[in-house]
């Protein structure tokens, strides 16, 4: 019986094949030059058999989806997927690219043809990393998939059934203590009286790598711990979004819907922010001397060595969790502290906005160290 106009068809191929009949439809119609037209066909698989080739003829055609896109691989994918998140979340480029880094081994991978034993195997090759660097493969695999499906690309996210496989370690926090804030501030006051700007002893050993503003980087300290944001969304902070007179940061957020925000700004912090935005002309709060931006490896490399410096113990995650633990001592109110630090909450994000920032300015102005 001969199929309906459109429905596509099937044919059998010639010599000995494994699978000899394609399926087949129309996708197109290609004009000549005598004037008539011609048939564009997209193959949607070849098959053992006839019925096998009919029945997914007659899949295709119940839920029809764009031939092409059997083709597209993982990296494929991720290279049409990435530009508009990088533009959203220009922040998360190293760690995202470093995470497409451990996926190498499906990368040339049809994506429709992936399964989740396929993504569990790359999880597996992950000797040696920690559990941390696992999930954020997993979850550049799901957001890949939210993409190809969002796309019609596939019907399936098999990221959904990956494992992590390393064991879950307690990463110890030490939050900075009164004394440690308070030096810093010692050190801030020392800096800014002194005419060179960076003679304290102190200071002097921070400036190791030339790119950096040296000592000047210890204000960014204070901004975490007067703030509670992530080190990834200091680093992306553009001068613009910060506002000084209403005393109150634009923050884009790097990781979730509740991370864009609105932070009040404590006005002890005010005077930092002003001597750091008075820095020569650039777009991001956070720069190297050049002027460009600052990498959270080196951002990080800094703040490793001004901790030995000082002869502090702490990783820039401590910021955030001794600015929580501020809030919490100082009285401020659970739902605020989740908005303030970009944490979601039922109707949180709908309580607290730029309406409420008086509100939020009494909270934060709480915190004493």
């Amino acid at each position: 019986m001969r199929n309906p106009n459109g429905y596509g068809g099937v044919c059998k191929l010639p010599g000995n094949r494994r699978r000899p009949y394609r399926a087949r439809v129309t996708v197109g119609w290609d004009d000549r030059e005598d004037g008539s037209r011609v048939q564009r066909y997209a193959t949607i698989g070849y098959f053992a058999t006839r019925g096998e080739a009919m029945r997914a003829l007659a899949d295709y055609n119940r839920s029809p989806w764009d031939p092409a896109s059997r083709s597209i691989t993982f990296k494929g994918a991720f290279d049409q997927w990435s530009p508009g998140y990088f533009e959203k979340f220009p922040s998360t480029r190293r760690v995202t690219e470093c995470a497409m880094g451990f996926c190498r081994q499906i990368w040339d991978l049809p994506l429709r043809d992936l399964r989740s034993t396929h993504l569990q195997g790359v999880i597996s090759a992950m000797d040696g990393k920690s559990r941390g660097y696992q999930a954020k493969v997993r979850s550049l695999m799901h957001m890949v998939y939210r993409w190809a499906i969002s796309r019609e690309v596939t019907a399936n996210d098999w990221s959904q059934f990956v494992e992590l496989t390393a064991e879950e370690r307690e990463s110890p926090r030490r939050i900075f203590t009164s004394a440690e804030v308070n030096f810093l501030w010692e050190l801030r006051g020392r800096r800014t009286g002194a005419a060179s700007g960076e003679g304290t002893p102190a200071a002097s050993a921070l400036t190791g790598d030339p790119r950096l503003p040296g000592a000047r980087l210890l204000d960014s300290v204070l901004v975490l711990l007067y703030t509670g944001m992530r080190v990834g969304e200091l680093l992306g902070l553009r001068l613009a979004d910060i506002h000084r007179e209403e005393r109150y940061i634009d923050l884009r957020g790097t990781k979730t819907r509740a991370a864009r925000r609105t932070v009040p700004i404590h006005r002890d912090l005010l005077p930092v922010l002003g001597d750091m935005m008075a820095s020569p002309a650039r777009e991001t709060l956070i720069a190297c001397r050049d002027g460009g931006p600052m990498s959270y490896s080196q951002y990080k490399a800094w703040f490793d060595r001004a901790m030995e410096s000082l002869e502090m113990s702490h990783t820039p995650h401590d910021t955030r969790h001794t600015f929580v633990s501020a809030l919490d001592t100082a009285g401020v109110r659970r739902a605020a502290v989740k908005f303030i630090i970009g944490h979601s909450q039922h109707d949180v994000t709908d309580r607290y906005t730029h309406k409420n920032l008086p509100e939020l300015l009494r909270e934060v102005d709480k915190v004493r160290y």
